[in-house]
């Protein structure tokens, strides 16, 4: 067989920020394959030649792994801060550890030889905000199976469609006043978009030189107070700028969510990994892209359209519309909590734990049965209708997951697409199980559903969160 001269590059994320400026250039010298959760956008023809887009969700530990057959090197640019279903119960920092914990064991399954993950700049303090919290965890789920990860600490990075520079760019076209706490005057180390992918590009494909984290950043060292002013030299504004003793976080979340419009989650997100002071390490690859390195007020200027003022929208904008009409249409829902895992356990123990415990706590209302074949029945004590029925994937199952497929029930809408499932998926070296339910569509009405079994699940979950603590403990 001849062997391929180019070598075969998969980039989860491929339609968001980084990833729509990374696959043009990764093609030019590689066969990429683009991966995104997006169908509308996996159907749209590709516009640069050498990147083939494919559907993929990484919920699906399978479509995974058909995803990264052939695939020599991978990209991960995945984050969890936009909206997956349509309803969901679950942090970010959660859904996180799930599709880095697929995509790993994935990897793993294909020989891929290295990940290449865009993570965050750790501060100089204990303080980690959620979100570079969540990077922290990636980082090591990602490594957890063996294959090689080269993680990029970045901090905010600039350009095109970009949550962070469009926050700052909304803000300062809309107020005319900043009132500006002590931490807008931390230093950090925002970088261009280009130089971000230039990063990528130099690691990629040599795993022995750079395994590990390296933190990467542009031309200069900023406060979050001179972002500001920099973005308002560059939209031609005067704005009034005030130092005051103290700011809530909450408040300026509050503030920035209600000024953009952007959600809620992933304003809070940002503006919380913002301010604070960075520490950066020198490193070989930073001393590969520093001669070349853009500053922030140049990176910003080219992003911004000088028509409307606003910052150039992402390629993936055009399909997000679709992507929220089908999301609608479909009624799906997903809900992950994180439990503590005792020592000496697996997934499987905490699943029998979970199904025998809740006919338990939910009595004399709900009962449940097991089945000598490992299916689950969730009854209505009286007159025993039944609710929910599971069945477990015993082809799915490892000590590391237990996977019941929600096969029938009253509370259960027989759908045509998705894949209705209760999963238990240990992660971190087997500290965490991660419950989760994927692709279940409810078969109450969306407005009964809501106040009734959709909260009714959750403060179970919360209770069985509680329960499994003590025992850990």
């Amino acid at each position: 067989m001849k062997a391929r001269s180019r070598a075969r590059i998969a980039v989860a994320g491929a339609s968001g920020f980084i990833g729509s400026a990374l696959c043009p250039r990764l093609a030019e010298i590689h066969d990429v394959v683009a991966l995104t959760r997006s169908p509308a956008r996996s159907r749209l023809p590709d516009s640069h030649g050498g990147v083939h887009w494919r559907h993929c969700d990484l919920f699906r530990l399978d479509d995974v792994r058909r995803a990264l057959a052939g695939v020599d090197y991978a990209v991960y640019l995945v984050h969890s801060l936009a909206p997956s279903s349509r309803l969901t119960q679950a942090s970010p920092r959660d859904m996180d550890l799930v599709l880095a914990d697929n995509f790993a064991q994935a990897a793993a399954a294909n020989g891929v030889r290295q990940i290449v993950f865009v993570s965050g700049v750790m501060p100089r303090s204990f303080r980690f905000s959620p979100l570079l919290w969540s990077r922290r965890e990636v980082e090591m789920v990602l490594a957890a199976q063996g294959v090689p990860v080269t993680a990029l600490r970045a901090s905010l990075v600039v350009g095109p469609g970009g949550t962070g520079p469009g926050l700052l760019v909304d803000l300062v076209r809309r107020l005319p006043a900043f009132l500006l706490p002590p931490s807008s005057r931390s230093l950090t180390r925002p970088i261009a978009l280009q130089d971000l992918v230039r990063a990528i590009l130099l690691s990629l494909g040599q795993p022995q030189r750079y395994q590990g984290a390296f933190d990467i950043g542009g031309a200069e060292w900023l406060s979050y107070e001179a972002m500001l002013r920099q973005t308002a030299e560059v939209l031609g504004v005067r704005r009034a700028f005030v130092h005051v003793p103290v700011m809530p976080t909450r408040l300026a979340s509050l503030v920035a969510r209600v000024v953009s419009g952007a959600p809620g989650m992933m304003v809070g997100a940002v503006v919380e990994s913002l301010p604070q002071d960075t520490c950066m390490q020198d490193n070989p690859l930073q001393q590969a892209i520093a001669p070349q390195a853009r500053g922030f007020r140049a990176a910003l200027a080219d992003a911004v359209d000088p028509q409307t003022g606003r910052l150039r929208p992402s390629p993936r904008q055009s399909v997000q519309g679709q992507d929220l009409e089908l999301m609608r249409r479909q009624s799906l829902v997903r809900s992950i909590q994180r439990v503590l895992l005792p020592p000496g356990q697996d997934a499987a123990w905490v699943a029998g734990n979970y199904f025998r415990w809740l006919g338990r706590c939910l009595w004399p209302l709900v009962r449940t049965r097991i089945g000598a074949d490992g299916s689950i029945d969730v009854l209505l004590a009286t007159p025993g209708l039944r609710l929910l029925r599971l069945r477990r994937a015993s082809e799915h199952c490892t000590p590391r997951r237990e996977v019941y497929r929600i096969t029938g029930g009253l509370l259960a809408r027989r759908q045509a697409d998705g894949l209705p499932r209760f999963e238990f998926q240990t992660v971190l070296e087997q500290r965490y199980t991660l419950t989760a339910i994927h692709d279940y569509a409810p078969a109450l009405p969306w407005y009964l559903y809501l106040p009734s079994q959709a909260f009714a699940h959750l403060r179970v979950m919360r209770w069985y969160q509680r329960r499994l603590a003590r025992l850990a403990r």
